[in-house]
């Protein structure tokens, strides 16, 4: 039976952690279990790089920064490697999997190769096979190269190739039903199928990586996530096909995230050039949309809103104040809102969903703005000094 371990987050800081690993792994490893272990940049030698980096006193290519911060990658899991050798676990590191027959137009258009061979004979010989995370699998900007994104994906894909399961430890410890720093009552989601863990990481301020789901759903790879050094496996969350799970409740978690923004924008032809001409210009300017939603005026008009990240504001202001087709538009913003969205599979077979959560918001008299739905999810924005007292009504009327 084999098996792929991702580390990285705050169980990968320094080399005291890279230590602890390998003495737990060499402990805990079953008699005749191959193992792969993949792993992020080590957060001390990550900084330290990033640091570097801003000595040089000008932006620096995407290109090289991938060099640098792949390097980072092979030293941690070289150290990994060694740690679990002289532990007991024999260990290899191996640095690059990335296949080499893809044109520049298939990777362009998100194909990925990898190669097994150096892992199926470590596999084969009794050795772990440590993996440096980041092999290109994915697309992930030049801000997310000090979380080093990207180690996720590249563990789902090695249990493709293996056949096998993929536990993910890092900053998230779970899929909770509610985030416990919300009311402090949210508890771990024992099993959620890959739709929902999408929705919720989409919809929320998950730290878990998005990629990697959406290539276990397409792989058929089942994940785990929790706490790590837990043997029992009982406080984390099961991601898996929807087929494997008997989905009872309507709702299985409730997402939120404060650190949004929504704009309004009302005047707009309904023709629809206008509106592909907005989201082509926010998706050159890298803006992540979260949701949009559109409400017709009249024959000729309409009002568009959508939400993203609050650190977009400067730049979407720039580009709305520098094009003419949106200069004069009649534009607002809403910063003081947060987005709460319930998730569940098990809408598609509950009727009246939408209808109770409305309501149980209106007896608590909190407003609601933007509204979207999509089979799975339910979202709305409100004001972000009710976004505890939403929950918790929530929570409780769908007993979660």
């Amino acid at each position: 039976m084999n098996l792929v371990q991702k580390y990285g987050g705050e169980y990968l800081k320094d080399m005291s952690d890279i230590r602890k690993i390998a003495s737990y792994v060499a402990q805990t490893r079953k008699q005749g279990e191959g193992l792969v272990i993949v792993t992020a940049s080590m957060l001390e030698a990550a900084s330290k790089m990033t640091d570097r980096v801003r000595t040089i006193g000008r932006e620096i290519s995407q290109r090289d920064m991938d060099a640098l911060f792949s390097a980072v990658e092979q030293q941690t899991a070289a150290l990994m490697a060694a740690s679990l050798t002289a532990a007991g676990a024999p260990a290899v590191s191996v640095a690059d999997i990335r296949g080499r027959s893809l044109s520049s137009l298939e990777i362009e258009e998100g194909k990925h190769e990898i190669v097994m061979d150096a892992i199926d004979e470590a596999v084969k010989d009794g050795k772990i096979a440590v993996v440096a995370g980041f092999q290109g699998i994915g697309k992930f900007d030049i801000e997310d190269r000090l979380g080093r994104y990207g180690a996720g994906s590249t563990a789902v894909v090695i249990a493709a190739g293996l056949g096998c399961d993929c536990e993910l430890y890092g900053n998230t410890k779970a899929i909770y039903t509610v985030e416990p720093d919300v009311d402090g009552k949210g508890k771990p989601v024992s099993e959620i199928c890959y739709e929902e863990a999408m929705e919720v990481i989409h919809l929320g301020e998950s730290d878990l990586e998005r990629r990697a789901v959406e290539l276990a759903k397409g792989l058929n790879v089942k994940i785990y996530v929790g706490p790590a050094f837990d043997e029992e496996k009982k406080r984390g969350t099961y991601i898996m096909s929807r087929n494997m799970i008997v989905q009872e409740s309507a709702v299985s978690a409730i997402s939120t995230s404060d650190d949004i923004v929504i704009y309004t924008i009302r005047g707009i032809s309904t023709k629809g050039d206008i509106l592909a001409e907005l989201f082509e210009m926010l998706g050159d300017l890298g803006v992540n949309i979260d949701v949009i939603s559109k409400q017709t005026c009249s024959d000729h008009s309409c009002a568009v809103s959508f939400s993203c990240g609050r650190d977009k504001i400067e730049t979407i202001d720039k580009a709305f104040s520098q094009n003419h087709r949106f200069r004069d538009l009649d534009t607002a913003r809403q910063q003081d809102i947060c987005l709460i969205s319930l998730v569940g599979v098990g809408m598609a077979s509950h009727v009246g969903v939408a209808g109770r959560a409305f309501s149980v918001l209106a007896d608590h008299d909190i407003r609601t703005y933007n509204i979207t739905t999509s089979e799975i999810s339910i979202s709305a924005s409100i004001d972000r000094d009710r976004k505890a007292d939403a929950v918790i009504a929530l929570s409780e009327a769908f007993s979660i």
